[in-house]
């Protein structure tokens, strides 16, 4: 599926609060997947031994520069890449980089999800760029590494920032630990069933050796000895050959029995029925978000979107930043709307395009401003 990638736009490099949709500086350009367009050929950027080190810092050096030809698909060809990458993605992530280079390196990072990456992560996590922390919190997340606990736990109840396009980064670092935490309890769970497991196939393996061991003595024991009246010797006899006669010549069959029979055709009957075309406009979530009542940050969030749960687009804002969703089938348990219709409100940026037009829905109440982080 082809999805749309929307750069964060702040750009300011302090400490702190960074107010929704603000820039400081040039703003980077918007970048968009464009469909059909997935970089130049494999063959002319990687050999049979793999790719060369200067094609991955050609997409290193694209990640930061919206006008490099690769750097819509930077960041998928590095996850492309996989484990190869990682060094060069530490090496990007120094404090000293652009932070648009250290947000995009760092997403790479958690798509490969290789453990080497966590300590440039974690790094990461000081960087006075609230886009970046954001998003090492959610590579971290992906990764799964326990050293990022207690940074993680600093960054859930100290960050105040927000990012470019107003989720709060202390919001997702404690998303983060519940799904680590999750992880950790059924990969505990999971490690003492496979002991179980283990155990039982070793003794059910013991068991079943001795018993064949022990037939296989007992029927080495008595291989040649003759007991009178148990064992028999077999008697060989013979064969006996019987005379084959010649094949009577055939009959002749009657004419009719070669007279082909011409198949009948049956009408076939076009349908009666049209199919029924279906209007309902679904997509996915693009990466783990709060849900709202209302379009805007400035309320507070009555639910929680995962990254690839099924959605279903029912209105939009009249300046198209704002939908008001519902879950579909395929969702992340975590999930949850917890609005009465089951509906909510979720920033564009986080979400698949619409496959079609989404109507216009006003919300039925003014929200009121609140003091949530």
């Amino acid at each position: 599926m082809t999805t749309e990638r929307q750069e964060p736009l702040e750009t300011n490099s302090a400490p702190g609060n960074t107010p929704p949709g603000k820039a400081y500086g040039a703003p980077p350009q918007a970048t968009r997947r464009l469909p059909g367009v997935t970089g130049r050929p494999r063959s002319a950027r990687a050999g049979r031994g793999g790719p060369s080190r200067e094609h991955i810092d050609s997409l290193i050096h694209a990640l930061g520069d919206t006008g490099h030809p690769l750097h819509t698909v930077a960041v998928d060809e590095l996850a492309a890449i996989g484990a190869p990458a990682v060094p060069a993605l530490c090496a990007a992530m120094a404090p000293h980089q652009p932070w648009l280079t250290i947000y995009r390196a760092a997403e790479a990072a958690g798509r490969i999800g290789d453990g080497r990456a966590a300590g440039a992560l974690i790094q990461a996590l000081n960087h006075p760029n609230s886009n970046v922390r954001w998003s090492a919190v959610r590579a971290l997340t992906q990764i799964g590494d326990v050293r990022a606990l207690f940074e993680l736990r600093r960054i859930a109840q100290t960050d105040q920032g927000r990012t470019s396009w107003g989720e709060p980064v202390a919001d997702t670092a404690r998303s983060a630990l519940d799904e680590m935490r999750r992880r950790s309890v059924w990969g505990q769970g999971l490690e003492l069933i496979k002991t179980a497991v283990i155990a039982v196939l070793m003794i059910f393996s013991l068991a079943l050796g001795f018993s064949v061991v022990s037939a296989l003595r007992e029927e080495l024991a008595g291989f040649g000895r003759v007991i009178p009246g148990q064992t028999q010797i077999p008697q060989f006899t013979l064969p006996t050959v019987q005379a084959t006669l010649a094949p009577a010549a055939p009959t002749a069959l009657p004419a009719q029995a070669f007279a082909t029979a011409v198949p009948t055709v049956e009408p076939v009957l076009a349908p009666t029925t049209a199919p029924v075309a279906t209007d309902v406009l679904t997509g996915t979530v693009r990466q783990d978000a709060n849900v709202r009542p209302f379009p805007g940050t400035n309320n507070q969030p009555i639910g929680r979107v995962s990254s690839g749960d099924e959605i279903i687009f029912i209105g939009r804002s009249q300046n198209s930043q704002w939908y008001l969703i519902r879950l579909g089938a395929q969702r992340n348990p975590a999930s949850v709307i917890t609005s009465p219709d089951g509906a909510g409100w979720v920033n564009q940026a986080l979400l698949s395009p619409p496959p079609g037009e989404v109507p216009v829905r006003q919300p039925e109440a003014t929200p009121v401003p609140t003091a949530s982080p």
